[in-house]
């Protein structure tokens, strides 16, 4: 249930973002507030979810380990808090002599809700080698390896991206139209990588034979070569 119901949230917020960003390039003087507070507030909300996703799958991987416990909640709220912040001092006003809505990023928001994201990126990838390096997950070749591979992946990819989208955002000749296509691809393979993880399960339940109900990722038990799945 918690993976359909994170690609189910994922998916509708990113289109609702989409839907309402796109139409700000053609906002009216009454609209163009309005335009940006929402598009802004799905934003987040997708990149919340996209991040409590991995960490999420990340931490059931570790035997739900305290420490990870405490570190992943601490990025989560320092993640949902620089959004907050984000929301508050981002905005758009109506040029008069332009006759055009002309967002304005704030930057120092910008800066943290991306490190936030970083954050959760290196956690969920040094979570994942840990555990890996350690041998506890019965080796590559078994069910928690593969997940724990696929977790380094998904994040490692996403720590590249989001390391791009910051240096776009931080170049001395960055203009709008750069950030806004660097957020375009963002968004597109984020949107791939949520999406293919139904590929991993299918994957994962036709070589395991694992019953095809089961949603939840296993987690191990306290011999370092089995493995308990959840119910």
């Amino acid at each position: 249930m918690f993976f359909n119901a994170v690609t189910i949230a994922f998916n509708a917020l990113l289109l609702l973002h989409t839907c309402f960003y796109l139409p700000g390039y053609f906002a009216d003087r009454s609209s163009c507030a309005l335009m940006t507070v929402v598009a802004t507030a799905f934003y987040h909300g997708f990149m919340l979810v996209f991040d409590v996703f991995i960490l999420v799958k990340t931490y059931t991987t570790t035997r739900e380990n305290k420490m990870f416990l405490s570190l992943m909640t601490m990025v989560l709220l320092y993640r949902l808090g620089s959004s907050i912040a984000d929301l508050i001092l981002t905005y758009s006003e109506w040029d008069t002599s332009l006759e055009a809505c002309l967002f304005h990023q704030n930057q120092d928001t910008m800066r943290h809700y991306t490190f936030a994201d970083i954050s959760c990126d290196v956690l969920a990838t040094v979570g994942s080698l840990a555990l890996l390096v350690s041998g506890s997950a019965g080796g590559i070749s078994s069910l928690v390896g593969q997940l724990l591979i696929e977790n380094v992946v998904r994040s490692g990819l996403t720590l590249a991206l989001n390391g791009a989208v910051m240096y776009v955002a931080h170049s001395a000749a960055m203009r709008f139209d750069d950030l806004s296509l660097t957020w375009m691809i963002q968004n597109y393979i984020l949107l791939q990588l949520m999406n293919m993880e139904h590929v991993y399960k299918k994957r994962g339940q036709e070589r395991y034979n694992i019953p095809v109900g089961m949603d939840e990722p296993p987690t191990l038990s306290g011999h370092p070569k089995s493995i308990i799945q959840q119910t």
